[in-house]
């Protein structure tokens, strides 16, 4: 994963996501793009009385705001030893990202981003979601990759292969809330065909218990710092729709998830 893409912003939770970005440039020797979008468009939806003026004032301010951002975040990375580029984006964030995906290998969010739904369903590369205050600066810990089978699952591994191979170990969690779609050997001797040599771990779902929960519980067990599940549903004008794994891990996790649809 050579080419990350961090979204940037003036949130408190940059942190998190930078930190994390510059740890994963750093343990695969890869470039980081910093993009800073804002969709000055919808700045002009100001009401009839305000005036073009008021809208221009507006737009002024934001650009502003968003320079002054772009030069501290250079400021703060010029004397790393990760190479860096920061890009300015006029339009919505989550088609911000969408276009800088196209050539990216992993774009870098917060769990807690209310962007990152339609992100991780919308984009062709993998999402790399922190939690606040926990970012992920280590790559050579334990991985826990949730396998039910599915496709999205199965894109999921794939994309996570350059990280599995820095991890010290990984482990494959079978589990569906209907049955698993294929056999989770299939998931280790692929892995195994990379070098990777995953355990894998059968898991029933108690009474009143739920998938999302096991995948926490075992995570928490072998100490994960990183889970890897695929996300399932669609994005349809704007109203974003996610299975119920999907929807409970990406609200609540503690630990970062790799995501992809």
């Amino acid at each position: 994963m050579r080419s990350i893409v961090c979204s940037a912003d003036h949130q408190a939770a940059f942190d998190d996501r930078l930190e994390t970005a510059l740890a994963l440039a750093r343990a695969t020797r890869g470039h980081l793009s910093l993009l800073i979008a804002t969709p000055m468009s919808q700045l002009m939806t100001w009401e009839p009385f305000g005036g073009p003026a008021l809208s221009a004032e507006a737009i002024r301010v934001a650009r502003e705001d968003d320079d002054a951002l772009a030069v501290r975040v250079k400021e703060r990375l010029v004397h790393q030893d990760v190479p860096f580029d920061i890009t300015t984006a006029d339009m919505d964030r989550v088609e911000a990202l969408g276009d800088a995906a196209r050539l990216a290998d992993v774009i870098v969010m917060g769990i807690d981003d209310v962007a990152l739904k339609e992100v991780a369903i919308g984009v062709r590369c993998p999402v790399l979601a922190v939690p606040r205050g926990k970012p992920l600066l280590a790559f050579d810990g334990t991985v826990l990759i949730a396998w039910n089978g599915s496709r999205e699952a199965a894109n999921a591994m794939r994309a996570a292969l350059p990280l599995l191979k820095l991890a010290a170990a990984v482990h494959v969690l079978a589990v569906g809330e209907d049955g698993l779609e294929s056999d989770p050997g299939e998931a280790l001797r692929y892995l195994s065909r990379h070098d990777i040599h995953a355990e894998l771990h059968n898991a029933q779902i108690g009474a009143g218990g739920t998938v999302a929960g096991v995948i926490a519980q075992t995570a928490a067990t072998l100490d994960c710092g990183l889970v890897v599940m695929g996300v399932y549903g669609h994005s349809r004008l704007r109203e974003l729709l996610l299975g119920g794994v999907s929807r409970t891990l990406l609200g609540q996790s503690d630990r970062a998830l790799l995501l992809a649809h």
